[in-house]
Order: structure tokens, then C-alpha cells, then sequence
């Protein structure tokens, strides 16, 4: 028995850390004060990805759809990208979702949101959403 709870804390803890591997990996951002700075200078807007440790759909988000070269193309060329675990807070309130993964796209002078969406979404509707939005 006690060797199935510390397995099933190791993965765990392995699966909390999961979206900082991803952002080291793509090139995120993980601090917004930090994507905001960059975003003004680089004069981009930010896609933020709102996440929680132990989300499913978050993981699959990240694998399938945020990791494809056509995508991650698509959003570094006009965006700064940040992933923020919603558990860790350190963020601004209007940030705050109550459903993950939230992707929002954000003005860096107004830090105001101005498209939001819910939930996972696959890397063709994904790229078509990038294009309406721009």
C-alpha cells in the first residue's frame, strides 16, 4: 500500500510540473508581468492559456493542438504566448476562469481580453480561429 501512494504521488507531482515542461519546450512565457513587458516592446498581443494541474483536456490542448509546427507558427507570429496554472495565481483577476483550459487573447496597453474561448480545440479549428481573430 505504501508503495501505491508514493507511486501515485510521484505522477502527481510529475503532472503538476507538466505545464512548465511544455512551456520550456514551446518557448512560453510562464510569468504574465514578464509576456506583458514583451508584448508592448514587441508590440504583439498575448495569447494567454489559463491551466490547472490534473487537467486532461489542458495536457491534450498542449500535445495535440498547441505543439503542431503549423500552429505554433501561427501564434508566435503575431502573439507572445503565456500559460498560466490557475492554482498559482499570480495573475490578474480578469483572468480568473472557472473552466480550463481558457485560451484568451489579450491587448497589452488595454490588458483587457478581447476573445476568450473555452476548452479544448483542435489544431484545424485552432489555426482558422488565429486567422478570424487577427
Amino acid at each position: 500500500m505504501k508503495t501505491i501512494l508514493t507511486l501515485l504521488l510521484t505522477v502527481l507531482i510529475a503532472s503538476a510540473q507538466g505545464y512548465k515542461d511544455f512551456a520550456k519546450e514551446m518557448g512560453y512565457e510562464t510569468n504574465y508581468n514578464a509576456a506583458l513587458k514583451k508584448a508592448k516592446i514587441e508590440q504583439k498581443n498575448l495569447m494567454v492559456l489559463m491551466v490547472t494541474n490534473y487537467c486532461p483536456w489542458c495536457s491534450k490542448f498542449e500535445k495535440k493542438t498547441l505543439s503542431d509546427k503549423k500552429v505554433d507558427e501561427a501564434i508566435k507570429a503575431n502573439y507572445i504566448p503565456l500559460i498560466l496554472n490557475k492554482e498559482e495565481g499570480g495573475f490578474p483577476p480578469y483572468l480568473n476562469t472557472p473552466l480550463v483550459p481558457t485560451t484568451y487573447f489579450i491587448d497589452p496597453k488595454e490588458q483587457k481580453a478581447y476573445y476568450e474561448r473555452m476548452g479544448f480545440v483542435n489544431k484545424i479549428e485552432f489555426l482558422e480561429l488565429l486567422k478570424e481573430i487577427e
